[in-house]
């Protein structure tokens, strides 16, 4: 009887665990701008940006919109689109290719240095907006990545996974981020329950 009581209690607990780290997806969704990571380039902060949805946890996202702006503390609503859905006429530019260019480098940005996140960031930017100056001494690796994105095939390229967060009114940016995976959420939820029991047993 105690080992059932103990493994519904786990259940329940990692249930919420998953409900926590996972905000819900129905529209419209509560964003707070948390805080930016540091990085900078040419006199503007790159990716990542932390943002909340709903209250949840902060997300690294990167910015895709380079004329609005937010600051931190700012809150908004926004609609938030599955770019393996193929629909993004709820977006801020509604371009399904320019976004899938913007999810290929935003996967790349997981395979390398931080080195180059700035220009990556650059090149997102410059996919919507041509006419933005990254800097001469950055230019080459801008154009690197965006010469990347312009040719790779998008066809082979898995979106799943990839949320556009745009907002429902104009004003602030656009932000476009790579959900946890649910097995990063359930290593996530089983640590947290080894500590959980491990304290259970020291008391």
């Amino acid at each position: 009887m105690r080992i059932y009581v103990i493994l519904s209690s786990t259940l329940m607990l990692l249930m919420i665990l998953l409900l926590l780290c996972v905000p819900a997806m129905a529209d419209p969704q509560s964003v707070q701008f948390v805080r930016v990571g540091g990085e900078h380039q040419n006199g503007y902060y790159t990716y990542p940006y932390y943002l909340t949805l709903n209250r949840g946890p902060a997300f690294a996202m990167v910015c895709d919109d380079f004329k609005d702006r937010v600051s931190s503390g700012d809150t908004w609503q926004a609609t938030i689109t599955d770019l393996s859905s193929g629909d993004v006429s709820n977006t801020l530019f509604g371009d399904l290719k320019k976004y899938q260019e913007v999810g290929y480098l935003l996967l790349q940005m997981k395979s390398y240095n931080s080195d180059q996140w700035g220009n990556s960031n650059w090149a997102i930017w410059e996919i919507f907006d041509p006419g933005i100056d990254p800097g001469y001494q950055y230019k080459q690796g801008v154009d690197y990545w965006f010469n990347q994105a312009e040719t790779v095939d998008l066809s082979t390229i898995d979106f799943s996974g990839i949320k556009i967060v745009t907002p429902t009114h104009p004003g602030p940016q656009e932000f476009v981020f790579i959900a946890p995976e649910p097995g990063t959420l359930l290593l996530l939820g089983a640590g947290v329950l080894g500590i959980w029991a491990r304290r259970k047993r020291l008391l």
